[in-house]
């Protein structure tokens, strides 16, 4: 039962990593040029919430197809991949904030990750 958990989740994270890449979740404003030239964009809520999703549901199948000691350290590994996830994301599609959260994330998981063994 683990590895097919271990699978389900890979493929998950993967295919949103993927899909990310594919169609990054940002569209373009209908007709609307700035004066320096450039397009308007706005963000697509539903793509980044799919993206997202696929990311934190696939890492969390991977954990549960692991062994763990304890809850808090599959927490802790929870986020670091999705935080790297999420950040990989967001720096595609060239959302800062979604960039930024997601390596907070990691950073606070693998703090937590490092500290909370000793």
């Amino acid at each position: 039962m683990e590895i097919n958990e271990k699978l389900a989740g890979g493929v998950l994270y993967a295919l949103g990593l993927a899909l990310s890449f594919l169609k990054p979740p940002i569209d373009r404003a209908a007709g609307t040029v700035l004066p320096s030239g450039g397009v308007c964009t706005t963000i697509n809520p539903f793509f980044l919430t799919l993206y997202v999703g696929l990311v934190v549901v696939g890492s969390l199948l991977i954990s549960l197809g692991h062994t763990f000691r304890n809850t808090h350290e599959r927490s802790r590994w929870l986020g670091v991949a999705s935080g790297v996830g999420i950040a990989f994301i967001g720096s595609y599609a060239g959302l800062n904030e979604a960039a930024l959260f997601g390596a907070v994330l990691a950073t606070i998981g693998l703090l937590l990750y490092k500290l909370g063994g000793s």
